[in-house]
């Protein structure tokens, strides 16, 4: 049997989004002077959340 409510599995580990350490491994750090400040510049692996649960962080580059 299945339970009745399934939480739902949320993707995230984007380009240019905001750095979040609750939620981002920052593997590297570089400087782009087209960038924002602390946001992601390259995406190795996604990162899956499970309701508010963090399954997997998303392994990034943050710039600036």
């Amino acid at each position: 049997t299945y339970p009745i409510s399934i939480p739902s599995t949320q993707l995230f580990g984007w380009i240019c989004s905001q750095f979040n350490p609750e939620l981002h491994n920052a593997v590297s750090h570089i400087d782009d002077e087209n960038a924002a400040e602390n946001v992601v510049a390259q995406v190795y692996q996604k990162g899956y959340k499970i309701g508010d649960k963090v399954v997997r962080h998303a392994t990034v580059v943050v710039a600036n």
